[in-house]
């Protein structure tokens, strides 16, 4: 998926939030200069509006005292009154000047050109005037000198509305440019992020899957984990625990088989001569030899079972994946088990409910009957005289769900974790003479993980022990 990985898995998560942060980064800067650029102009417009007002009302307020002032001094001629009109159509210049200097409508400019050319008049009349009685005032010229005054301080109130309006309008737009940049950034910044998770769980999900394969007991399939060099490093690390754990598995299968030869042969030996010491080939038997053969020959059976069931849980460790595969009706199996087993129901007295409801099991059929012999075997092993044995088995959804109970002294709390390990023999009494070798629900165990099924022990309120198989009915 990346053609240039980061060299640490910590690496790469750092730039996996990096990317998914860029979105998001781009937005809040794109929202910063938005509010910058709007706080700025709202500023300047505020600012520009105020001081329009602020220069029309002065005007307006410096044209009328400019009218009363020269009316005073037409009548009185004082000194004073001259200078403080010079000081007066200084200040209408300097207004006028202000007002000029600041962004004007097309209409406002027009209208501070004729009151200057109005202002220009009246001020000519003063200056010109050789004395005060000979000031000549036009009262239709101080009425439109003051006419307009009272025009542009009323547009520049119309001015504040305007700016007010344009930065509504100008919040509207920004408002809009941001969720758009939100919304263009929500799904972009959610599909960054699932590309940037899968790309992260990527080497996980593959050293979890070599771990499986391990844990499975697949030794033969190669670890390929991609990614960071650390995670490829991980991944040649399990690829050498996986020759090795394949090693070994070979040197045990080894082993058991070599093992198991090498004990059945002088134990052959040893049961051929008790036959021969049994059939009085080499002379004649007494009693008492007789009954020293006797428990020679039991001591052999058991030491056999003993090798047997050895050598059958190292195989089925070491064969779970060479499972031979068919369907076949599950009533038939369970009736298969039961059969050899009557004898001792009938001679202990027991009494067996089964009910099986008909369904095809897709398994390997021999392995699958040996588990079942085993729960079986054990059922009737630990059941007293009279007691009941049940076998039910019923389909849910796709798995067969099968139960077989005794009603023997069950097992104690402090065993049930135990029951599946090799050699394990829990602390109820066993009423058959026969001493098992504590591998029959182990060997039980591994040949149903094999079949991706469940061996359990269940926990109910009746007495004895109820062990439930699950099997699932599809390959």
């Amino acid at each position: 998926m990346l053609r240039f990985w980061p060299k640490s898995f910590f690496a790469l998560v750092l730039l996996a939030m990096a990317l998914i942060s860029l979105p998001l980064f781009g937005v809040l800067l794109a929202s910063d200069l938005l509010m910058d650029r709007l706080v700025k102009d709202s500023s300047a417009s505020v600012y520009r509006s105020v001081t329009t007002s602020q220069l029309s009302q002065t005007l307006q307020e410096q044209i009328t005292n400019q009218e009363r002032r020269l009316r005073q001094y037409q009548v009185l001629g004082d000194v004073a009154l001259h200078d403080e009109l010079l000081a007066i159509i200084e200040q209408i210049d300097t207004s006028l000047a202000s007002l000029h200097a600041l962004p004007q409508s097309d209409q406002a400019k027009n209208l501070l050109t004729r009151l200057s050319k109005t202002e220009n008049k009246i001020r000519e009349a003063f200056s010109l005037a050789l004395s005060p009685q000979l000031v000549a005032l036009n009262d239709n010229d101080f009425t439109t000198l003051n006419d307009l005054g009272r025009q542009i301080y009323h547009m520049s109130l119309d001015g504040v509305y305007q700016e007010v309006e344009n930065l509504h309008k100008e919040e509207a737009h920004a408002e809009k440019l941001l969720l758009a940049l939100a919304s263009t950034c929500l799904p972009l910044t959610i599909l960054l992020a699932l590309f940037l998770t899968r790309l992260i769980a990527r080497p996980i999900k593959q050293v979890d899957q070599g771990i499986h394969l391990l844990g499975q007991g697949e030794f033969e399939k190669e670890i390929t984990v991609s990614g960071p060099e650390d995670m490829v490093f991980l991944g040649q690390r399990l690829n050498w625990l996986r020759r090795k754990l394949h090693l070994y598995e070979q040197e045990k299968n080894k082993f058991a088989s070599h093992i198991s030869h090498e004990l059945k042969t002088p134990l052959a030996s040893i049961y051929e001569a008790a036959e021969l010491l049994s059939d009085g080939v080499v002379g004649p038997v007494s009693n008492e030899q007789r009954e020293v053969i006797l428990i020679l020959h039991k001591n052999c059976s058991h030491l056999k079972n003993l090798i047997e069931n050895l050598v059958g849980i190292t195989m089925a460790q070491a064969e779970k994946t060479c499972l031979n595969l068919t369907d076949f009706p599950l009533e038939d199996l369970v009736n298969e088990t039961i059969t050899p087993y009557k004898p001792a129901i009938l001679k202990n007295e027991l009494i067996l409910h089964s009910k099986i409801e008909p369904m095809t099991i897709h398994g390997d059929r021999p392995r699958l009957k040996n588990v079942l012999d085993n729960l079986l075997s054990n059922a009737i092993k630990y059941t007293p005289a009279e007691g009941v044995i049940t076998i039910n088995a019923l389909r849910q959804e796709n798995n067969a769900i099968i139960e077989i109970r005794d009603s023997g002294p069950g097992i104690p709390a402090t065993e049930r974790e135990q029951i599946f390990s090799p050699f394990f023999q829990g602390s109820a009494v066993c009423q058959s003479h026969i001493k098992g070798t504590g591998l029959g629900l182990a060997i039980a165990h591994e040949y149903v993980l094999a079949h991706n099924g469940t061996l359990e022990l269940t926990r109910h309120d009746e007495p004895g022990a109820c062990f439930r198989l699950t099997l699932p009915l599809t390959s």
